[in-house]
């Protein structure tokens, strides 16, 4: 009986470590940002508002996007672009054309390497249609929230 009870208490032994080390590195994968205007991705619009960021898992070209008040939610899949530096400061970049922002990078913080997001078909009309106008997109960066 006494057996049973030890391996039971180091079952959950190594359960709660295997628990606190996989919470460590969601911790690191994932930022809040708070964006100040509607923006599209993958072709839908979202509101203005605060956002969970993170990738679905360390190796995969997925991107979660979670909305801090449960009601939005977005899976997007990516790809992978690099930097010359390490990013300081987490953050999304929009391209804007007049006032339409569309979702184009996102940078994890301690990390080279971002992922970017393809154009949908929506920007890809609006591109267009501002080239005619002699626009170009500009680039807006959004830091993440400081924890």
């Amino acid at each position: 009986m006494q057996i049973q009870t030890w391996k039971k208490l180091i079952m959950l032994s190594v359960l709660g470590v295997l628990t606190s080390v996989s919470a460590h590195a969601q911790a690191g994968k994932q930022f809040i940002v708070t964006i100040p205007f509607n923006f599209y991705v993958a072709g839908k619009t979202l509101p203005a508002g605060q956002y969970h960021i993170g990738r679905s898992t360390e190796d995969a070209e997925g991107l979660v996007l979670r909305g801090t008040d449960g009601r939005t939610g977005l899976f997007v899949l990516t790809r992978g672009i690099q930097n010359k530096e390490v990013q300081q400061e987490s953050n999304l970049v929009f391209r804007r054309y007049g006032d339409q922002y569309f979702l184009g990078e996102v940078w994890i913080s301690g990390r080279s390497t971002g992922r970017e997001l393809p154009s949908s078909h929506k920007e890809r009309l609006t591109k267009q249609e501002s080239a005619k106008h002699g626009g170009n997109p500009e680039k807006v960066a959004v830091v993440g929230d400081k924890p």
